[in-house]
């Protein structure tokens, strides 16, 4: 495989681990190039595919609901305790 394929498919991995972002190619070819030319430097040569068949997409992490600050809370508490309640 010629050293610009790898790259290619480098590049596009890269491109998929980032969940396909339209607009960075420019990016991701210099990264990928980065990395080729590092795996080519020390010797291992498939490093550069390795990294292609351990990219995965990122997973956003689920956010917990926000909670009322604590003055929201005191207030809402005071306002049930201090109603009236209807005797029968």
């Amino acid at each position: 495989m010629s050293r610009e394929q790898t790259v290619r498919d480098v590049a596009y991995a890269i491109w998929e681990a980032e969940g396909k972002p339209p607009g960075r190619d420019a990016l991701h070819w210099r990264l990928a190039e980065e990395r080729v030319a590092a795996s080519l430097a020390s010797g291992r040569q498939d490093m550069a595919m390795a990294d292609k068949a351990a990219s995965k997409p990122a997973v956003a992490k689920a956010r917990s609901p926000a909670k009322a600050p604590a003055a929201a809370k005191a207030k809402i508490s005071a306002g049930a305790k201090s109603s009236p309640k209807a005797k029968t």
